[in-house]
């Protein structure tokens, strides 16, 4: 009976260990991040895109005082993307009218400027709608794009 509980005792702790632990990049990505952004500290979070093995490494950081900073990542230290978090009123005027037109100003979450790899500039919005979350994507004039579901 003292095995069972002893076995029993090791498996939950295990599982509680495990809840706190964190994703850690491959040796490449870290290095890349590093020289981009020296000084800076990240959390990481990774992404499974496509059906594929690909995979997006997402270094989140403070780029300014209270301001977060989004570094993306491919498994082969590509740089992908730079968001950072921005007022609504540093969107374009398109974006803000559409956003006011189609959402409730209390369903606003956070609003982020993308630099991708290419040196194209997008706007996302995160609103909520019907208990779901969504991510809002507006050229660099303010167009609207596309809307994805996140949750």
């Amino acid at each position: 009976m003292k095995k069972i509980i002893l076995f029993a005792v090791f498996i939950y702790s295990n599982f509680l260990i495990g809840q706190g632990a964190s994703i850690v990049p491959p040796e490449n990505v870290v290095k890349a991040f590093e020289n981009q952004y020296p000084k800076k500290k990240a959390t990481w979070d990774i992404e499974y895109i496509g059906k594929g093995d690909d995979v997006i490494f997402e270094a989140k950081f403070s780029a300014a005082p209270k301001t977060i900073g989004l570094a993306r990542y491919d498994q082969n230290a590509n740089f992908k993307s730079y968001k950072v978090q921005i007022l609504l009123a540093k969107l374009p005027k398109k974006a803000q009218s559409y956003l006011k037109a189609n959402y409730s100003v209390k369903s606003f979450k956070q609003f982020f400027s993308v630099v991708d790899d290419l040196k194209e500039k997008t706007f996302e919005a995160g609103v909520t709608k019907d208990g779901k979350y969504y991510n809002v994507i507006f050229d660099q004039e303010g167009e609207f794009y596309k809307r994805t579901q996140i949750r």
